[in-house]
C-alpha cells in the first residue's frame, strides 16, 4: 500500500487522534460547569473534579500522541520505528489515563476502592506495552518476535472490534472514532510482509 510506504502520511492519522483526545477534554471539562454538556455516572459524588480529572487525563494523552505525530511528520523514519513510537505512545497514554481515571474514581465516586484497582491494572497493563515497543526495536529474531508481533495483531483487532459497539457517551464515541481509524491502519501497517521481516517476526 503506498499509503503505508510513506510513514509519514500515518502522522495525519495521529494527529487526528490528537483532536479528538482534545474535544473530549474540552468537553469533558466543560461539564464541571455546564451540567448538560456531559453524562456523569450516577455513583459520582464530585462532578466537578471528577469531570476536571478525566478531562485532564485526555489532554496528557492528547500531549504524549501530539509528541509522536509531530516526531514521525517532521523526520524520515522507517516503519519500525513508526510502529515503536506508536505502542510506545500508547503504553505512555495508558499509564497516565489509568493515573488519571483512577484518582476520578478514587476520589469523586462513592466505589473508591475501584479507583486503586483501576490506577494499579493500567499502570502495569502500560509498563508491559512499553516493554514491548522496547522489544520491537531490540534487533533479535525468533520466538519471542513472532509472540509478540502475535500480540499486537490481536491486539488491534480487538481494538477494531471494541470501537465498532455503540458508545454510552460522547467521549466513549470520540475514543471510538480515534480507534477505528488507529485500528485500521496499524493492522494494514503490521501485516506488511516488510514490517514482518524488520521486525524479526518473519523468517
Amino acid at each position: 500500500m503506498l499509503f503505508l510506504q510513506d510513514t509519514r502520511s500515518i502522522g495525519l492519522i495521529f494527529w487526528i487522534v490528537v483532536a479528538l483526545l482534545l474535544i473530549n477534554a474540552a468537553v469533558v471539562i466543560a461539564g464541571a460547569v455546564f451540567e448538560d454538556a456531559v453524562d456523569i455516572p450516577d455513583y459520582v459524588t464530585d462532578r466537578d473534579m471528577y469531570c476536571l480529572l478525566i478531562g485532564a487525563g485526555s489532554l496528557i494523552s492528547a500531549a504524549i500522541y501530539g509528541l509522536n505525530a509531530h516526531r514521525v511528520m517532521s523526520k524520515k523514519m522507517t516503519r519500525l520505528e513508526v510502529l515503536h513510537g506508536y505502542v510506545l505512545t500508547v503504553g505512555l497514554c495508558t499509564a497516565a489515563g489509568g493515573v488519571f481515571g483512577g484518582l476520578a474514581e478514587y476520589l469523586c465516586t462513592s466505589d473508591p476502592e475501584s479507583g486503586i484497582i483501576i490506577t494499579a491494572v493500567t499502570i502495569v497493563l502500560g509498563l508491559i506495552v512499553i516493554l514491548i515497543s522496547m522489544a520491537i526495536v531490540n534487533g533479535k529474531k525468533g520466538f519471542m518476535k513472532k509472540v509478540i508481533w502475535a500480540i499486537l495483531v490481536i491486539s488491534f483487532i480487538l481494538m477494531l472490534i471494541d470501537a465498532l459497539i455503540p458508545a454510552d457517551n460522547y467521549w466513549t464515541y470520540a475514543e471510538h472514532i480515534a480507534h477505528l481509524l488507529i485500528a485500521f491502519f496499524m493492522l494494514a501497517f503490521i501485516l506488511d510482509s516488510g514490517i514482518r521481516k524488520e521486525m524479526g517476526a518473519l523468517s
